[in-house]
């Protein structure tokens, strides 16, 4: 276990004042794009993943983020999906591997450590595995909360950071795909990093962060990987903000995949829904303000 955290407390604390400066139409217009039917829901190794991988690596190149892929801001893997789950070692051989990129930008503030942060721009596509759609007919998954909304909250967070003077750590953004086919893209990252693994101090993932309810809080997972997480959120939470804490740094996203290296971690998530991997998970019934309020709890640590 990393030992390099305590930083986070003093280092990394802003004025909550920001949170009104920041507009909510940023994070519209981003999910909205990627959310469209154009990307045709983003699954893995189709044309609509590549153009949001496209997307966000000009993004990342409009903030001033150093590629960290390698090639440029890409990493590429392959990965092959099984057909069915009592399929044979020799059925295997015959299934043709799908090609994926992770999307990867440095923010060098000349430290010895980096923080990562990380959400994945995947989703199902028409929804030909995964999906919870009832018809049987083929529908396009345009996944905007799953997952256009941590991507969103990324991006602007890498935005901001890039605009302050912080020394204490180096910042790695990481768009991640092949999530939705078992956490592929991270799984990938963590085990071919490109910076030394032991460089990287902790891993902050965002994964379905755009429906916001205040009465339901923010979900934050993950606190049990590091002695100071839950003093910390306890310090930097706003005291209208109702948090969820769970301990453990195992689940179904992301920060799994870092976790299983000795990394702490920490997963934000603003809850289950009917829409989660149903053609519904549209752009226009995301809580934007809310997404802010999530950048910047996640600004604070």
């Amino acid at each position: 276990m990393r030992t390099a955290l305590s930083f986070i407390i003093v280092s990394l604390l802003s004025v909550f004042s920001a949170y009104s400066q920041n507009k909510p139409d940023v994070y519209k217009s981003i999910v909205k794009y990627l959310a469209s039917d154009e990307l045709a829901g983003r699954e893995m190794g189709t044309e609509g993943e590549k153009l949001a991988g496209d997307f966000i690596a000009t993004e990342f190149a409009k903030i001033g983020l150093e590629p960290k892929g390698e090639e440029g801001f890409f990493q590429e893997f392959s990965n092959k999906e099984k057909p069915h789950p009592h399929v044979t070692p020799e059925e295997m051989r015959e299934v043709m591997p799908i090609m994926g990129r992770n999307v990867i930008g440095f923010l060098d503030n000349g430290a010895k450590t980096t923080i990562v942060v990380g959400a994945h721009y995947d989703h199902l596509g028409m929804g030909n595995h995964g999906s919870l759609h009832a018809s049987k007919e083929k529908a396009i998954h345009n996944g905007a909360d799953d997952n256009a909304s941590g991507v969103a909250v990324m991006i602007q967070l890498a935005k901001t950071l890039s605009e302050k003077n912080i020394t204490s750590n180096n910042f790695m953004f990481i768009a991640f795909s092949g999530e939705e086919k078992g956490l592929w893209g991270s799984k990938y990252y963590a085990e071919n990093p490109t910076l030394d693994i032991e460089d990287l101090n902790f891993m902050i993932n965002m994964d379905m962060v755009g429906r916001f309810e205040a009465s339901k809080g923010l979900a934050i997972h993950g606190v049990g990987t590091s002695p100071i997480w839950v003093n910390t959120i306890e310090e930097i939470r706003p005291v209208a903000l109702k948090v969820v804490l769970d301990s453990s740094g195992i689940g179904p996203s992301d920060h799994t995949s870092f976790y299983l290296q000795d990394m702490p971690v920490l997963h934000f998530f603003t809850g289950q829904h009917s829409d989660y991997h149903k053609p519904t998970d549209d752009f226009e019934k995301l809580n934007y303000k809310g997404m802010v309020l999530v950048h910047y709890v996640n600004y604070d640590i």
